[in-house]
């Protein structure tokens, strides 16, 4: 991102990680620019945690939901990727 260290308030992120290349260096970048005490909003959809059938479901119809909806993985573990990034206290 095009902004200083801990320069920003607030990072906004809505069905965004599911498609970027990287989801890692993304939350990476959110987390570098982000005040401390900086808030990280986002609305992502997931790999299913409670719902195998489901998750199945959404690993199989992943490599035709790349190429229809620009690259959007629905099998993506983002919530793990936020918290490997060192946010902590999440609401998922």
């Amino acid at each position: 991102l095009p902004l200083a260290d801990k320069s920003v308030d607030a990072v906004v992120c809505t069905l965004t990680l599911c498609s970027v290349v990287d989801p890692a260096i993304s939350v990476a970048e959110i987390k570098r620019v982000l005040k401390p005490g900086g808030k990280f909003l986002f609305w992502e959809h997931v790999l299913s945690e409670t719902d195998p059938n489901l998750a199945q479901q959404q690993i199989l119809l992943t490599p035709n939901q790349i190429k229809r909806a620009d690259g959007c993985h629905l099998d993506r573990q983002t919530g793990n990727v936020i918290r490997s990034a060192g946010f902590q206290a999440l609401d998922l």
